[in-house]
């Protein structure tokens, strides 16, 4: 498969790859299979039974843009429903290339200093150990082709925010723990590319810069727009560095979608992966 030149914005084809994307339904997971399909990967997209409706209506748009898609439904925070994911997955697609961990969860707003025992599995479970039993999962066929890419994506909450907070401190406490749980995931991520050094498969995870405009999070995109336009991006943005993260060279990066752009000095597309919509400093606010 033709890989980018870097920093060219070449596009490059997925046809004859298979993606699995976690949390697919709605927001960054489904615009990032959305565009992995737009490119020629067979995608497979998977969420929780609570979600069953919304992940085939995502399936159901990628094919009438004359993408390949197939939804899988499996409760990533157990172990056992997730135990055989992949292998579901590989034998929808034919194979999985492409591992896109999105799926997330905050089972609780609490802070830390309240947050219980069983909340902290049930939000561990999801945002580390789902991610890495599917990379386990995922490894023998991508050790096997020499061919591999495992995106995971993470959050800007694994930093504590500067003071003044632009929004109620309440709201910065209760995010701290899933916070954590995503820096545990950056370190992983760091630590897998290292692991897997020429191997062929390659390791990198992605956050939006501050925050991505999803369905969940128009509120929040709405009232920090009105001050801080800037720190609003619109889905896309994380869709196109999750493209150039799969179809590139890199491994190892830890890095904001927007900051990838700009290294890169990249073009903002829809999720049609033709039409150019702006750039990394295109702000997500209506």
């Amino acid at each position: 498969m033709p890989e980018p030149a870097a920093g060219t914005g070449a596009p490059a084809t997925l046809s004859g790859r298979c993606a699995l994307v976690t949390g697919a339904s709605r927001g960054i997971g489904r615009a990032i299979a959305t565009r992995l399909a737009a490119h020629g990967a067979a995608v497979v997209l998977s969420s929780s039974p609570r979600s069953q409706d919304a992940l085939q209506a995502a399936r159901d748009d990628i094919r009438a843009r004359g993408g390949r898609a197939e939804c899988l439904v499996a409760e990533l925070g157990d172990d056992e429903a997730r135990r055989a994911l992949v292998a579901q997955a590989a034998e929808l697609a034919g194979g999985i290339d492409v591992l896109v961990n999105n799926a997330a969860a905050i089972p609780a707003f609490e802070p830390a200093s309240a947050m219980t025992l069983a909340t902290r599995r049930r939000l561990f479970a999801i945002n580390l150990d789902a991610p890495i039993d599917l990379v386990q999962q995922s490894l023998p066929a991508m050790r096997a082709k020499g061919w591999g890419r495992i995106l995971n994506i993470s959050s800007d909450t694994v930093r504590q925010p500067e003071v003044p907070y632009a929004g109620p401190a309440a709201m910065v406490h209760a995010l701290s723990v899933y916070g954590a749980s995503k820096a545990a995931l950056e370190r992983v991520t760091t630590g897998l590319a290292a692991e897997l050094h020429g191997s062929g498969v390659l390791v990198n995870a992605l956050a939006p810069q501050r925050i991505a405009r999803t369905e969940r999070a128009e509120r929040v995109a709405r009232e920090v727009g009105r001050t801080r336009p800037e720190w609003v991006e619109p889905v896309e943005t994380m869709a196109e560095a999750a493209y150039q993260l799969v179809t590139g060279t890199f491994t190892g990066l830890v890095t904001g979608s927007r900051d990838l752009m700009y290294r890169l000095q990249l073009p903002l597309h829809a999720l049609d992966g033709r039409t150019v919509i702006g750039d990394c400093m295109t702000p997500g606010v209506a």
